[in-house]
């Protein structure tokens, strides 16, 4: 056998005879075949299976090859490959079929090599597609992790010590950045942990009232206060057996985080206006934009309380320091916001403005900047019009590259260079992955330059 035997091909012909004859050519090569007389007949076929690759003559009686084109194209989009048999031998006749969406014609008379050339070409770019395909899948697996997106080597880290800690059980202190997206890692930490089919519940300390973040906490019985007129068990019991995540943790009271300490040491919780504790089964995840540990040494967080949290500490980049994780998540941004489901993309010059950008928002500022680029795009193409005026104005005042003025080509080459080691932080390996040179030739041009 000469080709891969999953490869699925129907042949379409009203003659017996060649039906058969196709037919049993092609089993003799490894290819698993069927046949239709008529083309109602193989669109029945193709309702029932699916086939990589179909033959039919243009001459036949019920439907003829060009309408069973017209029909499969419509009903199956670009699959399978459609190899056409016709009579027609000038150019103008076989440009209209491969318009329609025949992946390739044969002309009568033919030669069986002929349909054999034809069939392995289709072979081999379905071949190609599948790879393709693969590939794609396998980016997406190795670059995604619970909805996170990012190649760059500090979120592989991440990635890879969420995997290391998820079953543990143990507290976890995430720190970062407002909006680089400490909510999703503890999420991510969550669902990839062996209490993932219990509750996550999160709690923003800084938007509940002091007063009452202890009751949201610990719950309370009915009369502990005024306005106390029911029974509320609390967030430790909401979550209990799951994930409870503290954001905001150093907007916690001083006066409270006792209170916090000692449920933590003890594994149980007291109402408010009870004398009963009662256990919980809870995994601890704090964040915060701060560093914890210097909010300690100010006096503004109990340092015992400080360690009890910090069992594994995960430290997010902003979005300025992973630069090259933009692209992935602008492509999932672009994906979530698309109208009605139509593709769009960004053009390059928005791209290069995107890169650039120091998102001081980070990546919640970047997914609000694509909404609102995708609502006001047209023709399915983010421009650069598109962006907020604030944001191209802060780019045009940081520009590390411009061609203004009477330059001479060194001096644009020397400019371009550090703009993109600049870009890289750096990295003299990325500089030279994106300028097409090797690291030594970077090392030569700048010190040829300076010393000229």
């Amino acid at each position: 056998m000469t080709e891969r035997v999953s490869v699925s091909i129907l042949v379409v012909e009203d003659e017996q005879d060649m039906r058969e004859f196709l037919k049993d050519i092609l089993l003799e090569h490894g290819y698993d075949v069927e046949t239709a007389s008529n083309g109602e007949d193989a669109l029945a076929l193709m309702q029932r299976r699916r086939y990589h690759i179909v033959i039919s003559d243009i001459k036949m009686p019920v439907m003829d090859g060009l309408s069973f084109l017209e029909r499969t194209r419509k009903e199956n989009g670009v699959s399978p490959f459609v190899i056409l048999i016709t009579a027609f031998g000038n150019i103008d006749d076989t440009v209209k079929l491969m318009d329609r969406g025949a992946y390739d014609y044969i002309i009568k008379p033919f030669k069986m090599e002929q349909i054999l050339v034809a069939v392995k070409k289709a072979v081999r770019e379905l071949d190609m597609r599948r790879r393709i395909e693969e590939l794609e899948e396998m980016t997406e697996r190795r670059y995604s992790f619970h909805n996170l997106a990012g190649k760059s080597p500090a979120m592989q880290r991440i990635f890879a010590f969420i995997g290391k800690i998820a079953d543990s059980g143990g507290n976890v202190l995430i720190e970062g950045e407002t909006g680089t997206g400490k909510e999703m890692i503890a999420r991510a930490i969550h669902f990839c942990s062996e209490r993932k089919g219990r509750p996550f519940v999160p709690v923003n300390c800084a938007s509940i009232p002091e007063g009452l973040l202890e009751s949201e906490l610990f719950g309370h019985v009915m009369g502990a206060f005024t306005d106390a007129k029911n029974d509320k068990k609390g967030l430790f019991l909401e979550a209990d057996g799951g994930t409870l995540l503290l954001d905001e943790i150093t907007e916690m009271p001083l006066t409270l985080q006792p209170k916090l300490l000692r449920a933590l040491q003890d594994r149980q919780i007291k109402p408010l206006g009870s004398n009963k504790y009662i256990p919980f089964d809870v995994r601890i995840i704090s964040a915060t934009n701060r560093n914890l540990l210097e909010e300690v040494r100010a006096g503004r967080f109990r340092e015992d309380l400080y360690y009890r949290l910090n069992i594994f500490r995960i430290e997010l980049p902003p979005l300025r320091q992973r630069r090259e994780d933009i692209p992935l998540l602008v492509q999932e941004f672009l994906k979530r916001y698309s109208r009605g489901g139509e593709p769009v993309e960004v053009s390059p010059e928005v791209m290069r403005v995107l890169m650039d950008y120091h998102w001081p928002g980070n990546i919640r500022e970047l997914e609000n900047v694509i909404e609102r680029a995708v609502y006001l795009s047209e023709d399915g193409v983010v421009k650069v019009g598109d962006l907020p005026d604030e944001m191209l104005a802060a780019g045009d005042s940081k520009a590390g590259f411009s061609l203004a003025g009477e330059k001479s080509l060194d001096e644009l080459q020397r400019q371009y260079i550090e703009h993109i080691l600049q870009r890289c932080g750096g990295n003299k390996k990325k500089a030279a992955e994106i300028l097409g040179v090797n690291r030594k030739t970077i090392y030569r041009k700048l010190m040829g330059m300076k010393n000229r």
